[in-house]
């Protein structure tokens, strides 16, 4: 691995019209630039493909339908691309969001069982992102914690569509190959990549959800073989939940991870889940996520967390039982003394 000196030394120059700054990794098909946007004063990443594949039609072709799903999928949780483009030298690149904050697998490192109201967040954020690209016939393929990210100022964020499936486009996945994160795909996707449908990322989201409560992926095994087999076998029953969640929740996110796809719900069937469990607490939670975070990477406590608010209708209800209490308190006071 090289040393920050060798990595600065090796640089581009340029990219088009943004200036790198920081190597930030090698990507499925190319490098990964954290690049100055000077005539914004902002910044930006980069992917650049490697030589290697020009000659490959097809990685060509997956690497401009990245660019061109992010174009079309107007989310706040979902990157922005800002531009696509091919060098004089014939170099593809594609200039994207940067996003500034930790991923999910990060803060899960640090704290494998994060809070009830964390983990309905993170769900609720996820869910309401990736149902924005199944409208479009988009399907992430590889929804996984490395994917998701917690910027600075609080928002859940999803990233890479590198490997995503467009319904509208013919599919680029050779056969026999397998696409995604072996620990985080659904039974259909195990065994077929390419015949698959968001179905499958409401699965990849299960397996997050459980990892996030249970402290660990229930479907990891010692070897990929094993994995695969408790994919499409492995069921996860609801005595394996800690008696402090709800069965609600427990219920419905067991229904998840149901191995036939058609059995599942809808991500945004999920968003609107976890918006009506969540509607007793703060409607903004971010500075609360935040503090959460910060303390998690520093293996401290959080100092603050959101305090649910009463359920008003209950209260309306024990309202309305004391001031019945009351008025026929009264009466009976009245009629004794008439």
């Amino acid at each position: 691995m090289a040393d920050k000196k060798q990595t600065k030394d090796s640089l581009p120059k340029k990219i088009g019209v943004y200036k790198p700054t920081q190597f930030l990794g090698h990507g499925a098909m190319g490098n990964v630039y954290l690049c100055h946007d000077e005539s914004l004063n902002r910044m930006v990443v980069v992917k650049q493909m490697v030589p290697s594949l020009y000659d490959q039609g097809s990685f060509v072709e997956r690497f401009e339908r990245e660019a061109k799903i992010l174009a079309k999928l107007n989310h706040p949780v979902i990157v922005h691309p800002y531009a696509l483009w091919q060098e004089t030298n014939g170099q593809y690149s594609l200039a994207m969001e940067f996003v500034y904050g930790k991923s999910l697998r990060l803060l899960l490192d640090k704290c494998p069982k994060p809070p009830l109201w964390v983990v309905m967040e993170f769900l609720f954020q996820i869910s309401s992102g990736l149902a924005e690209a199944h409208r479009y016939g988009v399907t992430h393929r590889d929804v996984k914690p490395a994917n998701i990210m917690l910027d600075k100022d609080g928002r859940v964020r999803l990233l890479d569509f590198g490997v995503a499936h467009d319904d509208r486009d013919q599919e680029l996945t050779e056969d026999f190959a397998q696409l995604g994160t072996a620990s985080y795909m659904s039974p259909e996707q195990v065994r077929d990549s390419k015949n698959i449908t968001p179905a499958s990322d409401v699965y990849s989201i299960g397996i997050i959800a459980c990892e996030m409560l249970l402290g660990e992926n229930p479907f990891r095994g010692e070897s990929l073989a094993e994995t695969f087999n408790n994919i499409q076998k492995k069921k996860i029953s609801a005595k394996a939940f800690d008696t402090s969640i709800p069965k609600e929740i427990v219920n419905f996110l067991l229904g998840l991870l149901r191995k036939d796809p058609r059995k599942r719900p809808m991500a945004n069937d999920i968003a609107e889940f976890f918006s009506k469990m969540m509607h007793r607490y703060p409607r903004d939670l971010r500075p609360y996520i935040v503090e959460w975070a910060n303390a998690a990477l520093n293996g401290t406590e959080s100092s603050i967390e959101p305090v649910p608010y009463r359920d008003k209708k209950k209260l309306s209800f024990k309202a309305g039982l004391i001031v019945g209490a009351i008025v026929t308190l009264a009466i009976s006071i009245a009629v004794h003394y008439i």
